[in-house]
């Protein structure tokens, strides 16, 4: 099968270079030089990746989803906080409507995307080679996930809203940099606005607005990333080895994520952080809602939270016989809010540790050497 043959890409390392900091940042926190960075890193990541590796030997991350569906909350109701934060507790997953983002502007990204991704694979690669450095770019069937041992079945554009990032990466279709900066701007004030709504409970000594102050978009260390997704057509299913999934179980590294779905692209399951999981609680599924964006807790909010709030972990199914009949793309996007690399990420009950060096410890357990 030719989606056989595609899988033996190999994968690439991807590690990150971290700048000098200096002294103080540009939202009042003192940067502190931490000694052993690399290390850090590392023992940071293998706290989170020892969580996905246990789904495997313990059948969790494999376990069949329920025909449940996560909270969907209408940001407009009076009582949207209290809900938002329920959902963010458990199971981590929630959709919001009423956000602020138009149907127009959602689809008009996910045809830049197909614009992009219909392309032939030399094309790709040519328009917007992958920058280790910057974590940027085009890559294919990279990512191998703790959870499988196994690469997953994708192909991704990563657009890091970095200074200078995508110089030379932006890809020849057109409208396509100026379209999707725009769509970056209206996702990346969502994402504040839902690190804003959280923060009180999950992060009380925090000034109020420090967590959205610390996402910064085109700045010389921003981390926030327009992520957009491809899972090719799969022509049967039953034939791959049974640890391949378009995407394995994992948990996302960022504070939050947006994803973005449109109907007919179902996949996405999620399930309550192991750490928090009560009675082996089920997977459920996070369908498209039509007018919704669904949002997922990440890693780095779960460790500045001191685990008042966890990551939620999910996965992408393969698709069903009936879905592949005929076989078709699977399209979907994510924006992932992430801290800029000065910032320090500092809590009661782990060491204190900026977002680059946390960023890069989980890119390095992520992709293959």
């Amino acid at each position: 099968l030719k989606f056989q043959q595609d899988v033996t890409e190999q994968a690439h390392s991807i590690p990150m270079t971290i700048q000098k900091r200096p002294a103080m940042d540009e939202v009042g926190t003192v940067r502190k030089e931490l000694k052993g960075s690399e290390g850090q890193a590392d023992a940071a990541a293998a706290r989170e990746v020892e969580v996905e590796r246990s789904l495997a030997v313990s059948g969790l991350g494999t376990a069949q989803a329920v025909h449940g569906q996560v909270r969907v909350i209408d940001l407009l109701d009076s009582e949207a906080a209290d809900a938002i934060w329920e959902a963010a507790r458990e199971p981590g997953f929630f959709v919001v409507t009423n956000h602020g983002i138009s149907e127009e502007a959602i689809d008009e990204a996910f045809r830049l995307s197909r614009d992009f991704f219909t392309q032939r694979k030399e094309d790709k690669e040519s328009q917007s080679p992958f920058e280790k450095s910057m974590n940027a770019g085009y890559e294919f069937f990279s990512q191998i996930r703790p959870s499988t041992g196994a690469p997953d079945q994708k192909e991704s554009l990563q657009i890091t809203a970095r200074q200078g990032c995508m110089d030379g990466r932006w890809p020849s279709v057109p409208n396509f940099e100026e379209r999707l900066k725009n769509f970056m701007v209206k996702s990346h004030d969502l994402g504040c606005r839902i690190l804003s709504i959280l923060e009180p409970k999950a992060c009380p000594k925090l000034a109020q607005g420090t967590l959205a102050a610390a996402h910064r978009l085109w700045v010389e260390d921003g981390q926030c990333t327009l992520r957009l997704l491809h899972y090719p057509p799969v022509h049967d299913a039953g034939k791959l080895p049974s640890n391949y999934w378009r995407a394995g179980p994992h948990t996302d590294w960022c504070c939050a994520t947006l994803l973005f779905q449109q109907p007919g692209n179902e996949g996405p399951e999620c399930a309550p952080n192991p750490k928090a999981m009560k009675d082996g609680a089920p997977w459920l599924k996070v369908d498209p809602v039509p007018g919704g964006i669904a949002v997922n807790i990440g890693d780095m909010l779960g460790r500045w939270s001191d685990g008042r709030l966890l990551s939620n972990l999910h996965r992408v199914r393969m698709p069903t016989k009936e879905e592949s009949s005929p076989p078709k793309s699977r399209y979907s996007m994510a924006f992932f809010m992430q801290a800029d690399k000065h910032v320090c990420i500092e809590c009661e009950t782990c060491e204190t540790i900026t977002a680059g060096d946390y960023i890069l410890g989980r890119i390095r357990s992520n992709f293959a050497k």
